[in-house]
């Protein structure tokens, strides 16, 4: 199987894989197809915690996907717990969602702007865990880096990685 690398991502804490799933896959599969093809492995055991938030058996690294409209991303670190988010673009009430979910600082009623706070958001609370509605309401992002990315995807999107700092 050709595995197709979009980004690979590399800092002084982590290296991080980003892969984009080809059209005509399914999310489900595809991110075990992947995973197990990196990790050399038939069959990757995926487990969950108790808020829902995946984890690969210890030593083999940490993953995390986000699918939106049918397109996946999955981003793989071996060195450090990684969150990502997609998002593509819809209208919604952004003003109302944003003044009841974000910090006061962050309210908008812009689309680009909304979903550039979102996905960061997403990410983080993903990679670092906590409780949702507090990770929203707050506009910084402790012991993380953050970066919004964009995809290889032709449709309006948001994309944003993020890696937990030790």
């Amino acid at each position: 199987m050709p595995l197709e690398t979009h980004m690979i991502l590399r800092c002084p804490e982590a290296s991080v894989y980003i892969y984009a799933m080809p059209d005509g896959e399914n999310p489900k599969t595809w991110v075990n197809k992947i995973l197990s093809h990196i990790l050399d492995v038939s069959k990757v055991h995926i487990e969950t915690d108790s808020l829902g938030k995946p984890h690969l058996q210890k030593g083999m690294g940490f993953a995390n996907w986000s699918d939106s409209r049918g397109q996946c991303v999955l981003a793989y670190s071996k060195e450090c717990e990684v969150g990502v988010d997609l998002e593509f673009y819809r209208d919604r009430n952004f003003k109302a969602i944003s003044k009841r979910f974000f910090a006061q600082s962050e309210a908008t009623n812009k689309a680009d702007v909304f979903y550039h706070h979102w996905v960061k958001k997403e990410a983080y609370y993903k990679c670092l865990g906590g409780h949702f509605f507090s990770v929203l309401k707050n506009d910084s992002y402790p012991d993380a880096k953050i970066w919004n990315l964009q995809g290889p995807y032709r449709e309006k999107h948001e994309l944003a990685l993020c890696l937990k700092i030790k």
